[in-house]
């Protein structure tokens, strides 16, 4: 059984938008693709919706480019935001407590 991917996750743009190559999805580590398969399950199941993490993402990427760290994006560092986010959107949730 095939699961069609969400438009609203697939198609983000922008600085939000998904590491591709070749139209697939880059995953440099496999701790980047639980947290992705993490993030979208939680979504999914009603525990927040997508425009909350998406906001989350925004302000996570958008505070490396106000700090002089600048993460490429490119590489790993993407996820790093991805799971800032995903942590940031659960404790907003009283999912978990945010130290």
């Amino acid at each position: 059984m095939d699961r069609q991917p969400d438009q609203q996750i697939a198609n983000m743009h922008g600085t939000v938008a998904l590491p591709r190559r070749n139209g697939e999805l880059v995953f440099h580590d496999d701790w980047e693709r639980r947290v992705f398969a993490l993030a979208v399950t939680l979504c999914e199941q009603g525990h927040f919706r997508w425009d909350e993490f998406r906001k989350e993402l925004i302000a996570s990427i958008a505070a490396r480019d106000n700090s002089l760290e600048n993460t490429d994006l490119s590489n790993s560092g993407y996820y790093v935001h991805w799971l800032a986010a995903l942590e940031k959107t659960l404790a907003n949730i009283g999912m978990i407590p945010l130290d």
